[in-house]
């Protein structure tokens, strides 16, 4: 029987430890950043704890506050994260960047068409297809979003997943349930042959992390998109993430989980008014040149949230890392808008016609693809227009002598018209630079 001394001696120990100068100093690095085990190496330990002493008293301490990860029957450890205070301001910035109302969200609705912002949508689906162990040309990614006709069941697929994307906001109109994601899968497949498509190679997980049927997988992406159950700890744009992590790691859907994910990530934006969100690759998605965090490290991030230390598996480095890159590429996004801006002002001062910022979109596209095709449906998509709308844009171009109608099949398609090509070097070559550094990598 343990005596009162004895429980006061324990009591007194147990303060001085978690005040120890060292303790404490990893309790705030766990706390503003991703701490991860092997990090341990870089901090003076108190005298006579290991590392795995240490790391077990850390994460103990750590999951009294623990928000967990939705539950299955077939799972035999916790799986849960930590709202740090880093996480926590990162979600809110996230949160307040991608609301409707937001200065970007504005800012998207009217410049949305020009290809300076279109290729995100693009970079979205690379780094999808990427993800499924699909290697697609980016130039051929960027016709079919324009327009062309597909010729291969890639190309279909491209085709296909640009045409949900176009009509995610119709389809946040609906409950997320196992019919919305059945209905992204087949769109997704319509007339693409599965064979001629490869399959991905899940990265292993722990064997306490078996692969659930996929039903209890879209029960569980279903529960996770319940608003009425949110814990004020795991807000709207954390909630995506784990969302987004079922599909990327499990099969949810017989193929192209990761597509299937992005597509339902976009809906779920959508619903909750974080629009912005929508535009943006996912977030473990990186382009070259994004160095937020290098490959080796995330590497590391992967084996540590995969791996069970004792107390279930930690998810927090997994979602900070996912809100970094987020926040990388939304600042990359802001670039390119404020550069748009500043371009239509020199549209407006150049061309003395009275036009409309989808015209607008028109133009500084051309800026940057002077040779380039442009069709109306693609138009018309980008900017949810009816189709008379999106045609009335071009024929108005056409008639101020901007643009050149020809006919390709049984469609028009317009391009510059010469004349054109001299104002446009009236804004130049610089301006396209300027765009270029716009979308760069940050320093």
């Amino acid at each position: 029987m343990t005596t009162k001394a004895q429980r006061e001696a324990f009591v007194e120990e147990t303060v001085a430890f978690m005040s120890h100068p060292c303790f404490m100093q990893l309790r705030t690095a766990a706390d503003v950043g991703i701490l991860l085990f092997d990090d341990l190496n870089r901090y003076d330990l108190p005298a006579g704890f290991s590392k795995e002493d240490i790391w077990r008293i850390l994460t103990a301490v750590r999951k009294q506050a623990a928000v967990f990860i939705p539950d299955d029957p077939e799972r035999e450890a916790d799986m849960w994260m930590i709202t740090t205070s880093a996480l926590s301001f990162d979600s809110e910035m996230m949160e307040v960047r991608c609301k409707g109302n937001s200065s970007l969200a504005h800012s998207l609705a009217d410049m949305q068409g020009s290809s300076f912002i279109t290729r995100f949508l693009e970079q979205t689906l690379i780094g999808g297809l990427r993800a499924e162990d699909i290697e697609v040309d980016e130039g051929r990614v960027h016709e079919l979003y324009v327009g062309q006709a597909p010729v291969t069941s890639l190309d279909r697929l491209v085709a296909n997943y640009f045409s949900l994307s176009s009509r995610c906001d119709a389809l946040a109109a609906r409950e997320v349930t196992h019919g919305l994601i059945e209905t992204l899968y087949y769109d997704l497949i319509e007339g693409v042959d599965l064979a001629e498509i490869p399959d991905r190679n899940p990265v292993p997980l722990d064997p306490r992390l078996p692969p659930p049927e996929s039903q209890v997988l879209m029960d569980l992406v279903c529960q996770r998109a319940r608003s009425s159950d949110d814990d004020i700890r795991f807000g709207p744009v954390l909630r995506i993430v784990n969302i987004v992590w079922f599909f990327r790691y499990f099969n949810v859907v017989p193929h192209l989980n990761v597509l299937v994910g992005l597509l339902l990530r976009n809906i779920i934006a959508i619903q909750w008014d974080l629009p912005v969100m929508s535009w943006l690759p996912d977030g473990l998605d990186a382009q070259p040149g994004d160095d937020v965090v290098d490959a080796a490290r995330q590497e590391a991030v992967f084996a540590h949230w995969s791996r069970d230390f004792g107390f279930g598996f930690d998810f927090t480095p997994y979602f900070e890392l996912n809100l970094k890159r987020y926040l990388f590429q939304l600042e990359k996004l802001n670039r390119s808008l404020v550069y748009l801006e500043r371009l239509n002002e020199q549209i407006e001062r150049i061309f003395e016609s009275d036009i409309n910022h989808r015209q607008m979109s028109i133009l500084s596209s051309l800026i940057r693809e002077p040779g380039a095709v442009m069709r109306i449906a693609p138009h018309q998509r980008a900017f949810r227009v009816a189709y008379g709308t999106a045609r009335a844009d071009f024929l108005s171009l056409e008639r101020e002598g901007y643009l050149v109608r020809e006919q390709e099949g049984r469609a028009f398609v317009f391009r510059a018209h010469p004349d054109l090509q001299e104002k446009i070097v009236q804004l130049g070559a610089a301006a396209v630079d300027s765009a270029e550094a716009a979308v760069a990598p940050l320093p």
